[in-house]
């Protein structure tokens, strides 16, 4: 097993990697909604949230030269139930078909008090 370290993902204090690679599989953390440019927080809807969430669990796979076609499991951690609509319409406008299997798991909190982080397993 390997550590992934993505330069275009934001950095997380917390002493875990981005991401790790076992043999043909790559795990992504859970990634919020944090611009990696800035440092700061996406505000916006929900769904703004959830494609920022997407587009940092890109940027981690990038390193490795694969794509969210890739991704064979999500798990979408959201502070609310009422939230997985705008989740969802992220999730469909992003990854393309067939879909990757999804957990969706309402949680009492999440890092950095976002509303909405997603993590990632994808196959190479």
């Amino acid at each position: 097993m390997y550590a992934i370290s993505a330069s275009r993902a934001p950095r997380t204090s917390a002493p875990f990697s981005e991401g790790t690679s076992a043999g043909r599989y790559v795990f992504v953390s859970a990634q919020p909604p944090v611009d990696p440019k800035t440092g700061a927080l996406v505000k916006g809807s929900l769904k703004e949230m959830a494609t920022q969430c997407l587009d940092n669990v890109e940027a981690v796979l990038s390193e490795l030269d694969l794509t969210l076609s890739d991704v064979t499991k999500v798990t979408v951690l959201l502070a609310g139930t009422d939230d997985f609509s705008a989740v969802d319409a992220a999730c469909e406008e992003r990854f393309p078909r067939p879909m990757p299997a999804c957990s969706r798991v309402q949680v009492v909190s999440i890092a950095q008090g976002t509303p909405v982080a997603i993590e990632a397993i994808a196959c190479r």
